[in-house]
């Protein structure tokens, strides 16, 4: 049972506070110990936002029912969150590893040929940047209409592309070999 004490506080926002608290807490995520936190989560969320509600645009059981419902979800959310949170920490490949003197970077140690991820991983990425390349050398290239057929069809179906441009799905498919047609030349 909540300690929690809402002196001054509309009664039904405490109620329906406490009502959404006790069913929060038969979720997994929350424990029965988490229950006066998600109280008074919910009632300050609620008193901040207390100013904004009109008497002239709705009732105030409604605003009060959607700003706790608002918090709840963002509860869970949160919860989730934190749940799945694996602990990993995002670096700068310039970050520096091991001494200062040393000089080394994280990129130094992905790339190097005993790297972190060993010299398979090193291996496939240098394949993937070449294509890369390769294809931005073959876009710059390209003529424009080719390329608006390119950057459509990297994003929607043939019928989709047809239907933005308001053109047949017929002369989209042969835009598509057009297309084909130019980037097998430019790679043979």
């Amino acid at each position: 049972m909540s300690s929690n004490r809402y002196g001054g506080v509309d009664s039904y926002a405490a109620f329906f506070i406490a009502y959404k608290a006790r069913t929060l807490i038969r979720m997994p995520m929350f424990s029965r110990d988490d229950q006066e936190d998600l109280e008074q989560d919910m009632l300050l969320y609620y008193l901040l936002s207390m100013p904004d509600f009109d008497p002239q645009k709705g009732d105030k059981r409604s605003f009060i029912k959607t700003v706790v419902n608002r918090k709840a979800l963002m509860l869970v959310r949160d919860a989730e969150r934190e749940k799945r949170w694996t602990g990993a920490q995002n670096f700068s490949l310039s970050f520096q590893i091991g001494d200062e003197d040393d000089g080394n970077t994280l990129a130094d140690m992905i790339t190097g040929e005993s790297s972190i991820w060993g010299d398979v991983f090193f291996a496939q990425s240098q394949i993937v940047a070449e294509q890369n390349m390769d294809i931005e050398k073959i876009l710059s290239e390209m003529p424009d209409d080719l390329r608006q057929t390119y950057s459509l069809l990297t994003e929607y179906s043939v019928s989709e592309a047809a239907e933005l441009l308001g053109i047949p799905r017929t002369t989209m498919s042969s835009r598509l070999k057009k297309l084909k047609k130019y980037i097998e030349g430019k790679m043979g």
